[in-house]
């Protein structure tokens, strides 16, 4: 249900988002403008946005358009080239490239990379512009580092399956998204199980042992059914080791245990100690150190 919420929520926003750059916003250092003066192609050129500001035109040297529209150009040429060079000149001003209006958006969204901010863009929409969380990796956050103040953290659970749309706040340019990967917790299970290795828990919560044994696809003909182990990390670094009876745990005739992210359940083979090379090399460190210490 999550997820289809989310994905109906940002395939209707994506529709909604794709605005076209609008010809208000204020020029940028780095944007790259078309200039057209009618009728003169000494004074037609394609220009950058120098780091002061400034365009550099023909005759008329440095002149500052940092801070203004297209049209606000077009006006200040305009009335330059009107003095001595131009008589009433048509001016025409847009920008072909708008670089100081970039944004980026990272981690778990469809296409990760720098966009050019669009007229009224909200997180959701640059969200919707980058088709969509990525689902199986996403976290519930969003985390916006903005030039010259303290980062925000967006909820985007509140946001985008509650619908609280306070938190769906403008993007600027230079704004830095990331969309974090939610933490991946499981339970690893390993020994003589059909199917060793991890398995994920449905939103970090925990799960019966019996659940765990039954995702490893069970026992083999080899295991050693009354000699089960649970080995668990406490807090201060210790570990527990809590011995159950397989075969009676998955008859439900002992008790069914609760696990925890990070639990490694060891079902031991009567014909060998050995856990097979495939199934530790599926193992993080902190696992591997149980091993050791086991």
């Amino acid at each position: 249900m999550r997820s289809a919420c989310i994905t109906l929520v940002l395939l209707l926003l994506t529709i909604a988002g794709q605005a076209q750059p609008p010809s208000d916003f204020a020029i940028g250092v780095g944007d790259v403008l078309d200039v057209n003066v009618l009728g003169v192609a000494d004074f037609t050129k394609e220009l950058r946005v120098s780091g002061e500001g400034t365009v550099r035109m023909p005759f008329l040297g440095d002149v500052e358009v940092r801070g203004l529209t297209c049209r606000q150009v077009e006006t200040k040429l305009a009335r330059l080239l009107d003095k001595e060079y131009v008589n009433d000149p048509q001016v025409s001003v847009s920008i072909k490239d708008p670089r100081s209006r970039n944004y980026s958006l990272m981690g778990a969204v469809m296409k990760p990379g720098q966009y050019q901010l669009q007229e009224s863009m909200t997180l959701v929409s640059a969200i919707a512009n980058a088709g969509g969380l990525d689902l199986l990796k996403a976290g519930d956050k969003a985390n916006i580092q903005r030039v010259g103040r303290a980062g925000i953290e967006v909820d985007l659970k509140k946001l985008l399956i509650q619908g609280d749309m306070s938190l769906d706040i403008a993007i600027l340019p230079g704004d830095v998204i990331s969309i974090p990967q939610r933490a991946i917790s499981a339970v690893y299970v390993i020994g003589d199980v059909s199917k060793p290795g991890p398995f994920d828990l449905p939103d970090g919560k925990g799960i019966k042992l019996s659940r765990a044994l039954a995702e490893a696809g069970g026992p083999t003909k080899t295991a050693k059914l009354k000699e089960g182990t649970l080995l668990r990390q406490k807090a201060d670094g210790s570990m527990d080791r809590i011995a159950f009876n397989t075969g009676k745990v998955l008859k439900g005739q002992a008790p069914d245990l609760d696990l925890q992210p990070n639990d490694l359940v060891f079902v031991p083979s009567s014909v060998t100690k050995n856990l097979g090379w495939a199934t530790i090399t599926t193992l993080p460190s902190s696992i591997l150190s149980r091993l050791v210490l086991y």
